[in-house]
């Protein structure tokens, strides 16, 4: 399982928004921050509107923003939407597989799969942003 840059970049986006607040973001403003060009960044974004998970508004005040709560995202949900596999095995639990029924290692990627979706599931937005506040702070010197 490798996540590619468009996942990465995805999950980049969305903790930018959902930093910005409310507040409907340029599409520039959020290329310039997280140093992807605009053409791809627009790619991602497209995506991520047609998963529901972001809105648009056009004209000079438009842009981008999260269409619910940041509490409410997690990356998985996020990855999916990029069409990012987040599976280390394909044929776990796949009947496509010819040695489904007498595969001894079936169970051993089956659960790993399952452990990593768990794990994306949890990880929501607000956790990112948290975390990375608190990551600011203590490198400033705060607590």
């Amino acid at each position: 399982m490798e996540i590619t840059t468009k996942g990465r970049y995805a999950v980049r986006v969305m903790v930018d928004l959902a930093r910005s607040g409310d507040d409907f973001i340029a599409l520039s403003d959020i290329a310039a921050r997280q140093k992807i060009s605009q053409k791809y960044l627009e790619k991602i974004i497209s995506s991520l509107v047609k998963a529901n998970l972001v809105i648009s508004m056009r004209g000079a005040t438009g842009g981008y923003k999260l269409a619910k709560d940041v509490a409410a995202y997690n990356v998985k949900e996020i990855l999916d939407a990029m069409g990012e596999s987040t599976k280390v095995a394909s044929c776990a639990g796949e009947e496509k597989c010819p040695m489904a029924e007498s595969c001894d290692t079936m169970g051993v990627w089956h659960t790993l799969n399952q452990l990593i979706a768990q794990y994306l599931e949890g990880v929501s937005l607000k956790q990112l942003i948290e975390k990375q506040s608190k990551d600011k702070r203590t490198k400033d010197g705060c607590s």
